[in-house]
């Protein structure tokens, strides 16, 4: 007995070789084809060269600002904080906002050309906005020969409304009716959930994600709030990476296809054959996965490597998966490569590659289901 097991473990062994082997041969034809090479280093060799063009390209445009009463003004306070000290990623870095020690130096640094235009906070930002009283919130001084307060406005404002909003989601929470079975307004479980609400909007503000706040009480319908929390890339490195590792798939799909029509599978035995198939089809797919995650690392949205690692792993064995069921379904390559533009399209157009379009015709994302590359941005949403 203790020698037919050591013989069937041999086996399984010397299987295991085979199959790797196979795999291994595989993946060295297909680094032997220029085409493929090409293939594999053209989209990390493209987002890295894209990246440094636009780093080389971009020149900030410098923007003074100044807080009035500085210290006594909170939300003025914020707002120029939240503009000296922005992420470098936001608006291609176009813009570069410094503090001023006061509204006369802001004029003495555009009127130099030090700066393009500055911003003046005026004393009292918060009561003015809570009474709707808008005169003299906001000072802009500019050159006559410049646009750049006209661009820079849009950074201010939504600047102003993230953190503005954050304080009415609070105060709603602590003083709108809803929210009576939680006490009296200015109650101690009132305040708690103020506190709660925007610890929660700070939170979720900027990791990319759409968020809700929902509130349900016994015996009532909950409602809900949405927030838009994050922006899109510019330029879409994952989604293009996915689409990008799922065309692989099909590819190698009807190259073993191709490869069983000529009899290729027909030497080996018939409990090796199917193994050696799907290594063989494998074999590009997790070049392309490998080429992928140089992609993501070179376009700087790659979040942590053991992560990236294993979601790209995954997903390649689902791209596998799938190319095998439509190989089993089209048994012919010329089949295969017939539907594969459909495949391709229906990734671009359904599955939030460029744009998310369930957000502007509902029922859509539903069909991006369909999809592999719909399961894989899922997982970084």
């Amino acid at each position: 007995h203790g020698r037919v097991s050591a013989q069937r473990g041999s086996g399984g062994g010397q299987g295991m070789k085979r199959v790797a082997m196979w795999f291994f041969l595989s993946c060295k034809r297909y680094m032997r084809k220029w085409s493929f090479l090409f293939i594999l280093l053209l989209l990390p060799a493209g987002v890295l060269a894209a990246g440094q063009a636009q780093k080389k390209g971009s020149q900030d445009i410098s923007i003074a600002i100044s807080v009035e009463e500085s210290g006594e003004n909170t939300l003025g306070d914020a707002l120029a904080d939240s503009l000296v000290n922005r992420p470098r990623g936001e608006d291609a870095g176009m813009f570069r906002f410094y503090l001023c020690r006061d509204e006369e130096a802001v004029k003495a640094e555009v009127a130099s050309r030090r700066a393009e235009c500055g911003y003046v906070i005026y004393a009292g930002l918060e009561e003015k906005l809570d009474t709707k009283s808008y005169k003299r919130s906001i000072g802009v001084y500019s050159a006559p020969s410049t646009v750049a307060a006209a661009l820079s406005t849009e950074t201010v404002f939504a600047a102003l409304m993230k953190i503005y909003d954050g304080k009415l989601l609070a105060d709603y929470v602590a003083e709108n009716e809803l929210f009576a079975p939680l006490g009296a307004p200015g109650g101690e479980a009132r305040e708690e959930a103020a506190v709660q609400v925007r610890e929660l909007y700070e939170k979720w503000l900027g990791n990319g994600s759409t968020f809700r706040f929902q509130y349900q009480f016994q015996g009532q319908e909950g409602e809900s709030m949405d927030f838009d929390g994050g922006q899109t890339d510019v330029f879409p490195v994952r989604g293009l990476v996915a689409v990008y590792v799922f065309i692989t798939g099909l590819y190698g799909a009807v190259v073993m296809c191709g490869d069983e029509e000529r009899g290729l599978f027909l030497p080996l035995s018939y409990g090796y054959r199917i193994p050696c198939r799907v290594a063989s089809m494998a074999a590009p797919a997790v070049m392309v996965s490998i080429s992928g995650l140089l992609a993501l690392w070179a376009g700087g949205v790659m979040t942590s490597f053991p992560r990236e690692a294993a979601a790209m792993a995954g997903y390649c064995c689902v791209v596998i998966a799938s190319a095998w069921i439509l190989r089993l379904v089209c048994r012919r390559p010329q089949v295969l490569c017939c539907i594969i533009p459909f495949l391709v399209i229906g990734s671009l157009v359904f599955c939030p590659v460029f744009v998310d379009a369930g957000r502007f015709l509902p029922g859509l994302d539903q069909v991006g289901r369909l999809f592999p590359p719909w399961y894989y941005l899922q997982m970084f949403r």
